[in-house]
């Protein structure tokens, strides 16, 4: 297995050689997306088009911020334009300076999302901040989704709220990983599986270009025709009228 096998990068990082980053065994990058309800990370769409292009699993996170949860997930989607089944990341954690969001505002933003469309993908990145509200409690809203955790730790494996998730699915297990193709530290992180699994569970994020759809059919009505006759023309399905 590579190590790490994805990382997950902001405007704090420079940006990739992605063929380097590719070569040296990283599979899938994670990006930061947004923040709160007005702030885009300024590399975000150009690193987003850049690592698809390069052939990388790549997924998003929004970093939240308490209260407003709706206006911060619409701001998320409105940003991203997720595809049908994307993968979609949610940071939560203290940050200096700014109230703690409650857990009740993270099963919201999960709620939200899941009601705009129940294909999304949807992990949880925390560290000791879900450990310490979840403790060994159940959140029926978030055993939906996975669990990301962040533990820096000589250990071989971190701990988590196992009441709510019975496995981890990523562990951040160091803020000072080195891999070819990013200049100074990074954010490593371990898939609990294998790479083959690692890529699908993060996802291209839209590498394939959605199919258009279908148009539906036009109906016209005309004079009654003979019992079982039917009749189309130019692609139009002409039906007899009732």
């Amino acid at each position: 297995m590579s190590d790490p096998i994805i990382v997950d990068i902001s405007h704090w990082q420079p940006t990739p050689d992605w063929a380097k980053l590719k070569a040296a065994g990283v599979k899938g990058v994670i990006l930061k997306a947004t923040q709160g309800t007005t702030y885009v990370d300024p590399t975000f769409r150009s690193r987003y088009d850049a690592a698809i292009a390069a052939g990388f699993a790549v997924s998003t996170y929004h970093f939240l911020e308490a209260g407003n949860i709706q206006t911060q997930m619409n701001f998320y989607l409105n940003t991203l334009k997720p595809r049908d089944g994307e993968r979609m990341c949610i940071d939560y954690e203290t940050e200096s300076g700014k109230p703690t969001p409650p857990l009740s505002d993270l099963e919201n933003a999960v709620g939200y999302l899941f009601t705009v469309s129940r294909n999304l993908q949807i992990t949880i990145y925390s560290g000791h901040l879900i450990k310490d509200q979840l403790r060994d409690g159940y959140s029926d809203v978030l055993a939906m989704t996975s669990l990301w955790i962040s533990q820096y730790t000589s250990a071989t494996a971190p701990s988590w709220p196992t009441g709510t998730w019975p496995n981890w699915t990523l562990w951040q297990y160091t803020d000072a990983a080195k891999v070819d193709g990013i200049d100074g530290a990074v954010d490593g992180n371990r898939f609990n599986g294998s790479d083959e699994n690692a890529v699908k569970w993060l996802g291209p994020a839209g590498a394939e270009p959605a199919p258009a759809p279908e148009p539906e059919p036009k109906y016209v009505e005309m004079a009654k025709l003979p019992e079982g006759i039917g009749l189309k023309v130019d692609g139009v399905v002409v039906v007899e009228a009732s």
